[in-house]
């Protein structure tokens, strides 16, 4: 009988030892699932689980640059990055929680109480970046931006998503901090739909091309113009270019996209060219897509197709810094010049373009930003700027284009500049296709009158 006791007391010790063990490892994987394992803190799953933040605000912190220091800095230094910047948002976050996800992704809440505090608090912040980190021998710069979500509708993580959309539009629009307003969740909804969207928009012409005229600027004859996408949505109205094109980069519909415009600028070039007039026609190509090896035989094909001759038509490249490190890049560049098109560097002096890709490459034109071309008679810098981009482009062979140009004193010091070509609101608006035949239609009377 006692070791029947003995046994049962035995087997229910047993018992109880491996349910507390069980729920001790439950606890460790439920803690673990809320942690983040470089920084400790808790994660983005922790404060979706919190109750409902009520009237708090979320504030979402990215690291802009995250992507490159983390390539960059070498060892476990990425985890001594973390913690530094961990340390400069704490002094922020006053007391609460603060969240980290994956990578350079941070969140907190602010407490109703504390509202009127939000902007200086982020502005203070702003202030402590300004300093480098120093991790090891390196001093790194780290650029941080926020989104704010004041809304008090929707769930825990709906409100923290919210704040993150913010937060990747302040790294868009390259500002400190943006608030998340209604608006904002339209335009989710757009993104989300938006291959679909754009597919509705090509086959149903709400995406159309626009021509922008380029002259002569030593003679005031129209000798070229530039295609530029637009799209006209049927609820939204018109969409910045930069927005779609930037959406459509992301989509991977950049591709679908450009040749869409590539074909109808090469069409519209050829029904120029049989009407006799002998004008280059010049469309953006992002860098991205030179990596598409089809990519020189597809325009090939446009070009045959549409009896246009190569040299009439012009590509240009804004994004020259991404085609450094890609041989593919380069090769199809310099196939699409043994093919006889031209090539344009285009936003020259943004920090895009650099030297030694100039050395690489041929390009038969250069384009001078806009910012500099507008801003050139107020600004000695930038007239500089302007004034040894003309010099370069004329010392390499290329033809210097000044982008921008909307006043007649700005037309007339870029002519003594020796500029060549020049295009701005001031010689000729984007306009419709038609709009530009009859113009050029007049301008072949006016002449022979």
């Amino acid at each position: 009988m006692i070791s029947l006791v003995s046994l049962s007391i035995g087997s229910a010790c047993f018992l109880v030892a491996a349910i507390g063990t069980n729920v001790s490892r439950t606890r460790g994987r439920r803690s673990a699932q809320h942690e983040n394992p470089v920084s400790g803190l808790p994660n983005f799953e922790a404060l979706r689980s919190q109750p409902p933040f009520a009237s708090a605000t979320v504030i979402a912190a990215k690291v802009v640059n995250f992507e490159d220091l983390a390539a960059f800095i070498p060892g476990d230094g990425i985890g001594k990055l973390v913690e530094q910047v961990t340390r400069r948002l704490q002094l922020a976050s006053q007391g609460t929680i603060l969240h980290h996800d994956l990578d350079g992704t941070f969140a907190w809440l602010v407490p109703y109480y504390q509202h009127s505090q939000i902007e200086g608090q982020l502005a203070g912040l702003a202030a402590l970046f300004n300093a480098p980190l120093t991790i090891g021998e390196l001093r790194v710069d780290v650029a941080i931006a926020f989104g704010v979500n004041d809304e008090f509708e929707g769930s825990n993580a709906q409100r923290l998503a919210a704040a993150l959309v913010a937060a990747e539009k302040s790294i868009r629009t390259r500002t400190l901090w943006t608030k998340y307003a209604p608006r904002e969740k339209d335009d989710a909804g757009w993104q989300l739909s938006f291959h679909s969207q754009l597919e509705d928009a090509l086959t149903g012409g709400d995406i159309w091309v626009a021509f922008q005229p380029q002259y002569q600027i030593s003679s005031r004859e129209l000798i070229g113009v530039e295609a530029l996408v637009r799209w006209t949505h049927p609820t939204r109205g018109p969409i910045p270019p930069d927005e779609f094109i930037v959406q459509a980069e992301k989509s991977q519909d950049i591709y679908r996209l450009t040749l869409f415009v590539m074909d109808q600028a090469i069409r519209s070039a050829a029904q120029l060219h049989a009407q006799g007039h002998n004008i280059h026609m010049s469309v953006n190509l992002s860098a991205t897509l030179l990596d598409h090896s089809d990519l020189v035989g597809t325009i090939r094909v446009m070009l045959t197709a549409h009896h246009l001759r190569p040299e009439l038509l012009t590509i240009e490249i804004t994004e020259t810094a991404q085609i450094e490190n890609s041989s593919q890049a380069r090769q199809t560049l310099a196939q699409l010049r043994r093919a006889g098109v031209r090539l344009s560097i285009d936003d020259y002096g943004t920090g895009q373009s650099n030297l030694e890709y100039l050395t690489e490459i041929e390009a038969d034109e250069i384009k001078i930003d806009k910012r500099f071309v507008m801003t050139m008679r107020d600004s000695q810098r930038n007239l500089e700027v302007v004034k040894s981009t003309i010099d370069l482009a004329h010392r390499l062979g290329a033809v210097a284009v000044a982008e921008g140009i909307e006043d007649a004193p700005t037309l007339a010091l870029l002519e003594q500049l020796g500029c060549d070509v020049g295009q701005g609101y001031l010689l000729g608006k984007p306009q419709l296709f038609s709009e530009l035949q009859q113009n050029l239609t007049s301008s072949s009377h006016s002449r022979s009158a």
